[in-house]
């Protein structure tokens, strides 16, 4: 039964892969050298691609689950397809969680230019020793900006940093 199921695998993947190049109405088309690109724990693979724009932990966890079922993000890496592209960085997403457990103690480390929490988030967001100065410096010029009212939350947040970091000729590298 194992090897049906294999042998059926490997004769559906040409095809697999080329769906997985298609293109959705409201994306541009594949000469435009677009890709969907995985984020989040679902990474890429046919999990990343079937739950595409869900949210929460549920969605997550089902394109986890199909990835791993179908073990088709090494597939994807290695031939290019899938939503998967080996020439990225890795890099760890976790900006978000960590502004949702250190709001309080950022918005004052933001709002002075430095401290803990936000040397933190510098770490976390992978900024450099030599650009970590600006950083600071950009949150403190933000800070109303990023934190416009005592009802923001995490996700505002980070959404917030991201847009001035992405408006400062320094910083902008960091925001992807």
């Amino acid at each position: 039964m194992k090897r049906i199921i294999t042998v059926g695998l490997l004769l559906v993947m040409p095809v697999i892969s080329s769906a997985a190049e298609a293109t959705t109405p409201n994306s541009p088309p594949p000469s435009s050298g677009y890709r969907p690109t995985g984020d989040g724990v679902g990474g890429c693979g046919w999990g990343a691609l079937l739950f595409e724009g869900s949210t929460g932990v549920g969605a997550h966890v089902m394109a986890m689950s199909t990835n791993a079922s179908l073990s088709d993000a090494t597939f994807g890496l290695s031939s290019g397809t899938l939503g998967c592209d080996a020439h990225q960085p890795i890099r760890y997403k976790g900006g978000r969680v960590y502004i949702s457990g250190n709001m309080t103690q950022l918005a004052e480390d933001m709002s002075q230019g430095h401290g803990e929490a936000l040397a933190g988030l510098s770490d976390v967001l992978g900024i450099q020793a030599q650009d970590k100065a600006a950083f600071y410096t950009l949150t403190q010029q933000q800070f109303a900006n990023i934190y416009p009212d005592a009802k923001v939350t995490s996700d505002q947040v980070m959404d917030h940093l991201v847009t001035a970091m992405q408006a400062d000729p320094i910083m902008a590298k960091y925001a992807l």
